[in-house]
């Protein structure tokens, strides 16, 4: 005789409470599995890292994540991605040792102010990043290379608006960001639908763009800028990109670097290089 599906549930269940590395459990409701469910497995061993798995279980599908307790934790000083964060926001909690899963989804969730000025450098070095390349196509007249990196670009400051608005990006983006900010959402929907001509719609978002990144740059550079506040003199270019707190924080530093040049907020400095002899360009902090 088949077991109903809530049975099977219940002992499923109670085989994974069985398990001393598990310290949580998590189901995804609605999950797009035909008589199946989605699970979120919080594990104490590392090496249960985004380990997937699809199993059979008395006539039911399953899926599982598993994941450490250990990566949660460093979500919760870096950031979540945008399908953990859905996760995390959405499912049912099943099972939670020590009320764990609880004091955990809290912390996951909120944005601290550090975290934010972290992750809105790192989008808004991504869109610097990708609108620079998408103009050097346009230069090479490559335009559909260009239409795929402004793309990239856009989809860099959505998620660089959600931030913004103390929110963390959902897999459903262009739908949170049209509730957010209509403009980007309608810079997105003119690249996307318009009528126009690939060209003239492309001529219209290096416009917008150009704008956008000149009149976010003060706020969107902060995180970079208390970083460099912490040590006295000239930084270069590498030791930059080889801080932990930017490795961390995958921010898309020379990029960023030239553009902050450009508006004044650095100096491009000449400092003694690692050979001897040689020189190398390094950069102080103005005003």
């Amino acid at each position: 005789m088949d077991m109903r599906p809530e049975e099977s549930q219940q002992t499923y269940l109670e085989l994974l409470q069985k398990r001393l590395d598990v310290q949580a459990v998590l189901m995804l409701p609605n999950f797009p599995l035909r008589d199946g469910a989605f699970y979120l497995i919080v594990a104490s061993q590392p090496e249960s890292d985004n380990s997937i798995r699809r199993i059979f279980f008395q006539n039911q599908w399953i899926v599982e994540q598993w994941i450490s307790f250990w990566q949660l934790e460093k979500s919760a000083a870096y950031g979540l991605d945008e399908k953990l964060a859905h996760i995390v926001a959405k499912a049912e909690i099943l099972v939670d040792r020590d009320g764990y899963m609880r004091q955990m989804r809290h912390r996951l969730l909120r944005l601290t102010d550090s975290l934010q000025k972290r992750l809105i450098c790192k989008e808004y070095s991504r869109l610097l990043y990708f609108f620079h390349e998408a103009k050097e196509w346009l230069q090479q007249g490559s335009t559909l290379d260009a239409y795929h990196a402004f793309v990239q670009a856009l989809h860099a400051w959505a998620r660089l608006t959600v931030y913004e608005m103390g929110e963390y990006p959902q897999p459903a983006l262009w739908s949170q960001v049209k509730q957010l900010d209509s403009s980007v959402y309608k810079l997105y929907e003119e690249l996307s639908m318009n009528a126009e001509t690939l060209e003239k719609r492309i001529e219209l978002l290096v416009l917008a763009i150009e704008f956008a990144v000149t009149s976010r740059m003060k706020e969107s550079v902060r995180f970079l800028i208390e970083l460099m506040e912490t040590k006295e003199g000239p930084w270069r270019l590498q030791e930059l990109m080889n801080h932990p707190a930017v490795q961390a924080a995958d921010i898309e530093i020379p990029s960023l670097i030239e553009k902050m040049v450009q508006r004044s907020f650095l100096q491009e400095v000449v400092c003694p290089g690692q050979d001897e002899g040689a020189l190398e360009a390094c950069f102080i902090l103005l005003g």
